[in-house]
């Protein structure tokens, strides 16, 4: 028996078998009507498609996210425990950026509302001082017990040096002096001066009801202090600044 033919004529068989499937298949895809010819293309071709697309714009949708130019921050604000009043902070944003003729696409300012100190939240502390002392916000609204327990730290800066003249006399009503003290809580001597803004009257705080006002501080090194006077002019005189 020739073994080496026989092999060779299986060989042969199963190259004319697989031509003769690839060609009933082109063969049945021809005969088939434009009905048969779409539903045999959703039944074998459809959900790879599909899944391929949805994978593509995710990764797009990602990559985007990722690589595209973030808008420029003009002013950040932190807000200590009053997350509650979000929509109050999200209606001063729009107001803000409009008085300021921003280009929304391209600036932006930034209320951020997470911060927690009288429930023990270390590490909204730890964020908030962080970001204090490298410069990443400009000023902090809180509520005055919070600005009478951390300002004599001397966590923040004193206000008179961004304000201009005009606003700091129009203001005078509601600057709120603090005197430093040491880690030991013993005052230091000739360390009294302004450190906050008493906000109790502003147009955004008339809205809602509240056991104690919120006070305005400047942080200790703010990145964009050309726009704090924008923003208390805001605040404190709004049809000024439409």
């Amino acid at each position: 028996m020739n073994l080496k033919n026989k092999k060779t004529t299986l060989s042969d068989d199963a190259a004319l078998y697989s031509h003769r499937e690839d060609v009933s298949e082109k063969e049945k895809w021809e005969n088939m009507t434009s009905k048969e010819r779409l539903r045999y293309f959703a039944d074998y071709y459809l959900g790879k498609i599909v899944v391929t697309i949805i994978v593509l714009v995710v990764v797009g949708s990602i990559a985007y996210t990722m690589l595209r130019p973030r808008p420029e921050i003009m002013l950040s604000v932190a807000v200590v425990e009053d997350g509650i009043n979000q929509p109050l902070y999200d209606e001063l944003k729009i107001k803000l950026e409009e008085a300021m003729g921003l280009n929304t696409e391209k600036q932006e300012t930034v209320f951020d509302t997470g911060y927690y100190f009288s429930n023990g939240d270390y590490q909204s502390w730890q964020k908030f001082s962080m970001l204090n002392l490298v410069g990443d916000l400009d000023v902090t609204l809180m509520p005055k017990s919070v600005f009478e327990e951390y300002a004599p730290g001397n966590y923040f800066s004193t206000v008179s040096p961004y304000l201009s003249d005009d606003l700091s006399e129009a203001l005078e009503p509601y600057l709120l002096e603090i005197t430093l003290e040491n880690d030991d809580g013993t005052e230091i001597p000739d360390s009294k001066a302004v450190y906050g803004i008493d906000l109790s009257s502003v147009w955004i705080y008339q809205k809602v009801q509240r056991e104690e006002p919120m006070v305005l501080v400047i942080n200790a090194a703010p990145k964009h202090a050309e726009n704090i006077d924008e923003f208390l002019s805001l605040l404190f005189f709004p049809d000024d600044a439409k």
